[in-house]
């Protein structure tokens, strides 16, 4: 595919001249007279790919895809173990998938690779960390307890894909020791206190 039938100008959609790929340059559109910036990948100019063909049944007794009854079976699904021809084999992770469990898995959010959302752990450990910090004292046996078994049991969750979770949550485990240590000499010199006012 040639650059230049690949892009146009935003303003009035002549082709533009093709440049060096992964290089800025300015250019001015010959419809319009406007000067553009442009960079270009690499990429672009790569053919697209062709996806997989699936091949025709052609003696008696092949097996069959279970969408395409004209359709050679290469694989069976892993989930469900409907045969299936090369277009409709989705693989993910190893495992070969119809469209029918993909679309399950994924509405009963039972495979991770296609997942809608993740709880951010980090975020309610901070939450239960900085929320209550004004009555630290008072709060901190509970909500730094709290934040501390919450990062440890959840350590092994699959993190975000926006932030570095397992920093987070190392750094909420050290705030959670120090608010819980501050606590505890809070309480223990109240105590200590009242006991000698008491004698």
């Amino acid at each position: 595919m040639a650059l230049s039938s690949a892009l146009s100008c935003t303003r009035c959609g002549t082709e533009l001249q093709s440049s060096t790929p992964g290089v800025q340059s300015l250019t001015r559109c010959r419809g319009c007279g406007v000067e553009l910036g442009l960079i270009t990948f690499p990429a672009l100019q790569n053919r697209p790919a062709s996806g997989q063909t699936a091949e025709r049944v052609l003696e008696e007794g092949e097996s069959t895809c279970f969408y395409h009854s004209d359709k050679r079976a290469v694989v069976p699904c892993d989930q469900c173990g409907r045969f299936l021809c090369a277009l409709c084999d989705i693989e993910l992770e190893g495992k070969h998938l119809c469209p029918a469990c993909l679309e399950t898995g994924r509405d009963k959010r039972k495979l991770k690779v296609v997942e809608h959302k993740r709880t951010r752990y980090d975020q309610i450990v901070w939450s239960l960390l900085i929320l209550p910090l004004p009555f630290c004292a008072i709060s901190a046996p509970v909500t730094a307890s709290t934040a501390l078994v919450i990062a440890l049991r959840r350590w092994g969750a699959p993190p975000s894909l926006v932030a570095n979770t397992k920093l987070r949550l190392i750094l909420g485990m050290l705030v959670g020791c120090v608010e819980l240590g501050f606590s505890i000499w809070f309480w223990n010199r109240a105590v200590f206190s009242s006991w000698h006012v008491a004698k």
